[in-house]
């Protein structure tokens, strides 16, 4: 009965974890701080709310190369994205960021030597066609160097992936460690933030986005993703980018324009049905084998 009630309930945690990641974009913009400040504060929030649940399911805190490494990603995703978002606007920070699935593969061809597949191959391209529409979009709005950075958060990001997938990984020691090493690291732009410029709005934002952005996002995924098909848990999660612009749009008045979201979707739309396939083929693969 119990373990039923676990398959049912897995991807409404999954939906939980998306909501919670799409909140970022807005309540970054809210925030009258520089990304680093913002991204410091949120991330000690974020770190004692997962250091707290992992206390409560009695999660033992571990540390390898494999862990470090994704915490090290983890890290760098992070503030990069929110310096992204700072730069850029909040729909097209995570669109671009969504390609992780494209730098994953590239990332484990370099690395790796993994032999690119047909489909891999035809994925980035159109990906890539997606995001050249994006960035020519952010080009005549002088949003250059946030959809660079965007970019780049998408690479580290694939990083948290590739470290994840070893045996001795532990995604809720990484993600303790790179949230809790943000805030030491950071700490300096939050000492110097000018409080003063805060609003009970941006109080408030703030704490979203370490308590349940981050915090609560991570901890969803972590239940949802123990009783989720995996096919399932990657079209719940795409509800990120999908509500992320929608409310900056709503709530902050940042527009989406035709062009963007003419690229957005064809990242959307084609990074979607190559995970679906990828996941598909993989499962297929092990039945054969």
């Amino acid at each position: 009965m119990n373990n039923k009630k676990a398959v049912n309930h897995g991807p409404f945690y999954v939906v939980l974890c998306g909501i919670m990641f799409s909140i970022g974009g807005l309540c970054m913009k809210v925030v009258p701080w520089n990304a680093l400040a913002i991204n410091c504060f949120r991330c000690l929030v974020s770190g004692l709310t997962i250091l707290a649940y992992s206390r409560i399911i009695h999660h033992k805190l571990r540390v390898n190369k494999h862990i470090l490494i994704t915490a090290a990603a983890m890290f760098l995703t992070t503030t990069i994205y929110a310096m992204a978002v700072k730069l850029t606007t909040a729909g097209a920070a995570i669109v671009i960021q969504f390609t992780v699935p494209i730098w994953t593969m590239l990332v484990s061809l370099i690395l790796f030597r993994k032999k690119p597949r047909l489909v891999d191959i035809i994925a980035s391209l159109v990906v890539f066609a997606g995001i050249g529409i994006c960035f020519y979009e952010g080009l005549a709005a002088g949003r250059t160097s946030g959809n660079l950075l965007a970019l780049l958060s998408g690479i580290t990001y694939s990083g948290v992936f590739l470290s994840n997938s070893f045996e001795d990984s532990d995604p809720l020691s990484s993600s303790i460690i790179a949230q809790l090493s943000t805030f030491v690291v950071e700490l300096p732009w939050l000492i110097r933030a000018d409080y003063s410029a805060l609003t009970t709005a941006s109080w408030i934002s703030l704490f979203v986005l370490g308590l349940f952005q981050l915090g609560l996002g991570y901890i969803f995924l972590s239940i949802g993703l123990r009783t989720t098909p995996p096919v399932t848990a990657c079209l719940l999660t795409g509800v990120e980018p999908v509500l992320n612009p929608i409310w900056v749009a709503l709530f902050y008045n940042e527009p989406i324009t035709p062009l963007f979201a003419l690229g957005g979707i064809i990242v959307l739309v084609s990074v979607t049905l190559y995970q679906l396939w990828d996941i598909k083929h993989q499962e297929a693969a092990d039945a054969a084998g």
